[in-house]
C-alpha cells in the first residue's frame, strides 16, 4: 500500500469535516460526546503553527490527522498531534503507522499527543509508532483520563 501524507488545502475541508465527525463519534466512549462541534478546525487554515493533513492510500483519501504546536503537557513542545484517524477498513495495515511516522517528520524538536488511557489501540499503537519514527526520550504523562506522549524527533 502506498501511503501519503499532504497538506489539505482549503478547498477539502468539507471532506476533513466528515471525516472529523466519523472521528469523534468512534471516540464517544472515551467521552467525546460533540461530533458536530469541533471549535477548531477553521483555524488549521488561518494560523500558521496548525497543519491539517489528507492521509492518502494508493492515491485515495484514508483518513487525516491535524498537527499544532499547543503543549497538552505544558512543556514547551514543537508539535502535537491533535486528531489523527484511519478509515476501519484501513486499519491495522501498516496505513495508520505509515501516515504518523511522515507527520512526525514534518517538524524537528519535541512532539506530543494524548489519548484515553482505556483506549487500548492507542496504547499499543502510537509509542510504537514513535520509536519506529526515530522518536527520543520517550516520556509518558497521565493527567485524568488521558495519557500523553512525549518524544523528540530529530533530521
Amino acid at each position: 500500500m502506498d501511503v501519503r501524507l499532504r497538506l489539505a488545502p482549503l478547498e477539502e475541508k468539507r471532506e476533513i469535516a466528515a471525516l472529523l465527525r466519523r472521528y469523534l463519534i468512534e471516540l464517544g466512549p472515551w467521552g467525546y460526546d460533540e461530533p458536530d462541534n469541533y471549535p477548531f478546525l477553521d483555524s488549521y487554515w488561518r494560523e500558521p503553527r496548525r497543519s491539517p493533513y489528507v492521509i492518502e492510500a494508493d492515491g485515495a483519501a484514508a483518513g487525516f490527522t491535524l498537527v499544532n504546536a499547543i503543549s497538552i503537557s505544558g512543556y514547551p513542545v514543537e508539535a502535537s498531534i491533535a486528531e489523527f484517524y484511519v478509515l476501519p477498513h484501513l486499519r491495522r495495515g501498516g496505513c495508520g503507522g505509515a501516515a504518523a511516522m511522515q507527520a512526525f517528520h514534518t517538524r524537528v524538536g519535541w512532539w506530543e499527543l494524548s489519548f484515553h488511557r482505556d483506549n487500548a489501540a492507542a496504547r499499543a499503537f502510537w509509542p510504537k509508532t514513535a520509536e519506529r519514527a526515530g522518536g527520543k526520550r520517550i516520556q509518558f504523562f497521565d493527567v485524568g483520563e488521558s495519557r500523553i506522549l512525549r518524544f523528540r524527533m530529530t533530521k
